[in-house]
């Protein structure tokens, strides 16, 4: 494929004719694009997503869908199709350490079922649903809203962008045929080796070769063996060098993916040779079938910078990272909903001109923190200790294993398995939009998370009278929650919609939400942050609603 070509200047190679206009222009049709569309389409904004792909899914990559992203769909009316497509709610999410899923067992962390241990601080739960599921499912509710249309098998070849937007050549895979797109916006939602960020000549920053894998995809129903220590979601498999490889239940059933962290860089293992470590790993031979197999590299980096203008930039475009911990796609998401309501306003009015430019100021260091959370768990597996074969039945094998066994535990590799901190405590401090009070800072932890209300944190849960949650009343534009103080809103309402700020008041009486949420008035973006409190309410609320906006 040749290089994409971006050109900074007046636009004068690209074909004007038969030009299309759409207020936004998505690059990339995973889950990070289809979010994007949704996102957008659900504030009433029309896009078109570009994906190379014909749109099938056929080596499932994720496996797991986070509680913010549950969250998410959640507003966008597709959590209960991502609970059904998920490991059934009663499945263990146990995982086990072994020296063959057959073999010896030598530390295991037994987690509930989703149905036994509902969250605490989210109206929904994490999901295991693959991306056989989780993709159609959002490509499906997105062409329900209206807003989206999608171009399947179709390559962005050039593009170029000015003050007022981005002109974009994109051609048929199929027929070869060639057509130009102008947009207000463009993100770019297009993979690791993401074309728009290297035309754009933005850098990646990290480490960019932790280690080289080999991913076969398979299918096989001998839970005998796969299964010998008990339902389990993960299983790593360790020998006397450390671990080498997983074995991860797509679905609880059937589906499986098998991952071999030896490989050589660069090298390609046909299916009857990725199934001759598959058999390793198991401890015997045993009926399976290879769907696919998929090399990839191990990765600890991010982007210098998330836009350029008037193109933005999520998911592995801008950060790619060891997948212990289940975060990328994940953090994709995130960005793809910090991005889109942020065009969304801009497009359709009320946002300001600065409010774009905080999607990088917001997102970076938030991706940093994760890819960073990413590679610790996986550097954890260094620690484990080396030398001789452990599955021998000798008092040295033995007592290897034990050893094994214990440093698994006392330096507690379950972390990555039982956080809540990751996915919901990312906060916007040091956002330009995000005004600050003089509270305290609850310190960020990984494995916990603290509700808060504190300006940049995401507004907490709470379950109303009614049996909504209070992240049902966020979402649409701006909302003020006022916690019962008899206040004249009217004023405030016309300067709103002499703005076009889409702005609604939620009136609470609930003592204990209040407690909460700490103040009496609480304004949250429609990400579901807050943006301000205060116990009293200014005489210029005008001048707050121009910092949210970006004014």
């Amino acid at each position: 494929m040749s290089k994409l070509k971006f050109n900074r200047g007046v636009f004068v190679n690209l074909i004007r004719e038969n030009e299309i206009r759409v207020p936004v222009l998505i690059i990339g049709g995973g889950p990070v694009g289809l979010a994007c569309a949704i996102e957008l389409s659900w504030r009433g904004v029309e896009c078109l997503l570009v994906e190379q792909r014909d749109g099938s899914i056929n080596h499932p990559k994720m496996n797991q869908v986070g509680v913010r992203t549950v969250e998410f769909c959640r507003r966008w009316g597709t959590s209960e199709l991502v609970k059904k497509n998920s490991i059934p709610e009663d499945f263990p999410r146990s995982i086990h350490f072994l020296t063959a899923t057959s073999g010896h067992q030598l530390a295991h962390y037994d987690f509930p079922a989703r149905i036994d241990e509902p969250c605490l601080n989210s109206p929904e739960a994490i999901q295991r649903c693959s991306q056989l599921y989780f993709d159609p499912i959002l490509r499906d509710h997105a062409k329900t809203l209206g807003g989206p249309k999608f171009s399947y098998s179709h390559n962005l070849k050039n593009f170029e962008q000015d003050n007022t937007g981005v002109t974009a050549e994109i051609v048929s895979l199929d027929t070869g045929s060639s057509k130009t797109v102008r947009a207000d916006y463009m993100i770019a939602c297009d993979g690791a080796d993401s074309g728009v960020r290297d035309a754009l000549g933005i850098k990646l920053e990290g480490d960019s070769s932790m280690n080289y894998n080999i991913n076969a995809y398979f299918r096989s129903t001998d839970h005998e063996l796969l299964f010998k220590h008990g339902p389990a979601v993960m299983q790593w498999i360790i020998d006397g060098e450390g671990v080498w490889a997983d074995i991860v239940s797509i679905n609880g059933n059937d589906l499986w993916r098998f991952s071999f962290m030896r490989a050589e860089r660069g090298q390609i293992l046909s299916k009857e040779e990725i199934g001759q470590y598959l058999r390793k790993a198991v401890g015997c031979d045993f009926e399976f079938e290879i769907i696919s197999v998929l090399p990839w590299e191990r990765r600890r980096v991010v982007a210098e910078c998330f836009q350029d203008r008037r193109i933005l930039l999520c998911g592995d475009a801008v950060h790619q990272m060891s997948p212990t911990g289940g975060f990328g796609m994940n953090t994709g998401i995130q960005e793809a909903v910090d991005a889109s309501w942020k065009v969304a306003a801009v497009v359709q009015g009320w946002g300001g001109h600065k409010l774009v430019e905080t999607y990088d100021i917001e997102r970076r260091p938030v991706a940093w923190s994760i890819v960073n959370e990413a590679a610790r768990n996986y550097n954890q597996f260094a620690k484990l200790p080396k030398g001789g074969d452990i599955t021998l039945d000798t008092k040295d094998s033995e007592e290897l294993r034990k050893s094994i066994g214990d440093t698994i535990y006392a330096e507690k590799f379950d972390r990555e398995y039982d956080m809540e901190g990751v996915p919901l405590g990312y906060r916007y401090n040091k956002s330009p939009i995000i005004l600050s009070d003089d509270s305290f800072e609850i310190p960020f932890e990984v494995m916990n998370y603290t509700p808060t209300a504190r300006p940049g944190h995401r507004a907490p849960h709470a379950w109303l009278s009614d049996g909504r949650s209070t992240l049902d009343l966020f979402g649409q534009g701006l909302t003020l929650l006022n916690f019962g103080q008899r206040i004249d809103f009217n004023s405030i309402q016309e300067a709103a919609k002499a703005l076009q700020i889409p702005l609604e008041i939620e009136t609470l009486k609930n003592k204990e939400i209040h407690a909460l949420y700490e103040r009496n008035f609480i304004l949250v973006r429609p990400d579901g942050h807050v943006a301000w409190r205060s116990d009293n309410f200014p005489s210029d609320f005008g001048k707050i609603l121009d910092v949210v906006r970006g004014a």
